[in-house]
């Protein structure tokens, strides 16, 4: 077991079995070090940035009683991208059969800042959100890549682990999400994506 004046264990694997064995701080270590790559597969899943916050409350409380299952710690990262998959999916069906979602309730105006330079914000909160519904509309394995990619900055070989599929894989679906994202944002059909 790892005490707080050993550090942090280099690998994740090692920190799997620390905190399998109870150790806090390395599941602590482990959650922030995946902290923002998760975020982004829940919002991949839920679509709603307001839920996200829930969600990953929800992914915290779960690992807590459930980091002692994993098998292979050298596999963890699929591990818990399943674990948190699955914890999204859930809060999305209970969000579902409320039916109520903040974003929908509140007025767009709530968001802009007031301010001399209105014109400005208007234009760009425009563009975030056209930005925005083009990343939403992606289908899933597409999304998923990019927000891996561009919300936390992970590499290819990262992304293959997570997903558990091969780098080329990754590098592909990565190009054609760009390409209809830049399709929708432009205007050209969306439905045809070159197979580059």
């Amino acid at each position: 077991m790892m005490n707080s004046s050993d550090g942090q264990l280099k690998n994740e694997a090692a920190l799997v079995c620390a905190a399998r064995n109870g150790d806090k701080q390395a599941l602590l270590t482990l959650l922030k070090s995946n902290w923002n790559w998760l975020k982004g597969l829940m919002y991949n899943v839920l679509g709603d940035p307001d839920q996200v916050d829930e969600a990953m409350q929800n992914l915290c409380l779960l690992l807590l009683t459930k980091i002692n299952t994993v098998r292979e710690p050298e596999r963890f990262k699929g591990w818990l991208s399943i674990v948190a998959r699955n914890s999204a999916l859930s809060l999305r069906q209970k969000n579902a059969r409320n039916n109520l979602c903040l974003s929908r309730v509140l007025p767009q105006e709530q968001l802009i800042e007031p301010g001399p330079d209105i014109p400005d914000q208007l234009d760009r909160a425009e563009q975030h959100q056209k930005l925005l519904q083009a990343i939403k509309l992606l289908p899933e394995k597409y999304r998923e890549v990019f927000l891996l990619k561009y919300m936390d900055e992970k590499s290819y070989a990262e992304i293959a682990e997570i997903l558990e599929v091969p780098v080329t894989t990754v590098q592909i679906r990565l190009v054609r999400a760009r390409r209809m994202i830049f399709n929708r944002l432009t205007g050209k059909p969306t439905d045809k994506v070159p197979r580059t």
